[in-house]
């Protein structure tokens, strides 16, 4: 009796660490594929194609779910692009004279985190911000306000719409940081 209850204790001790350690490292792996180097971590086309957090997501029927909207310094314009889990489909959207608008069709954004509005006035490029908005139940609206009017070429790869903006031709200012006004204080006597 005894040597049969040796060698179940036994066979428990040695197979636990293995099944530990296969845990350890399917989890391991998981957090190798999340885990980012640098300041940047999140979508760069081409170089890093999914966000930390975000390998699994699946768009829901015919509804896609937009999973990053970005901007980069390519070119003189800069670019923005917007990456959904299939192929966008959208509309150009009249707006004002210095805002280009894509509403992206049957899609939602993601996370409200997706929807943060990117201020990209400190860049050197035509594109001052960049806002994502659930305009309706299954429309997201992304609207890209310019410093002044300039042409960009719109194209779609895959399940990115890219715009690129050509340079500004008037002198790049930096935005204007509002600045209190400065308090009157009484001095106690």
């Amino acid at each position: 009796m005894r040597s049969v209850l040796f060698h179940l204790l036994l066979g428990v001790a040695l197979t636990a660490p293995a099944v530990a350690m296969d845990s350890a490292s399917k989890k391991k792996k998981q957090t190798e594929e999340d885990r980012r180097d640098g300041p940047y971590l999140g979508v760069s086309p081409g170089a890093r194609d999914t966000a930390p957090g975000k390998t699994k997501i699946r768009s829901r029927g015919a509804v896609r779910y937009v999973t990053w909207v970005g901007f980069q310094m390519v070119g003189q314009g800069g670019r923005v692009f917007i990456q959904s889990t299939e192929p966008p489909v959208y509309n150009l959207v009249p707006g004002a004279t210095d805002e280009v608008i894509v509403e992206l069709i049957d899609s939602r954004l993601h996370s409200t985190n997706d929807a943060r509005k990117l201020e990209t006035g400190w860049f050197p490029t035509a594109v001052l911000s960049v806002d994502a908005d659930q305009h309706r139940r299954n429309v997201t609206r992304v609207v890209i306000k310019l410093r002044e009017v300039v042409g960009y070429d719109l194209r779609q790869e895959g399940n990115y719409l890219f715009l690129d903006f050509r340079p500004p031709t008037k002198p790049i200012v930096p935005p204007k940081l509002p600045t209190p006004e400065p308090e009157e204080f009484e001095e106690e006597g």
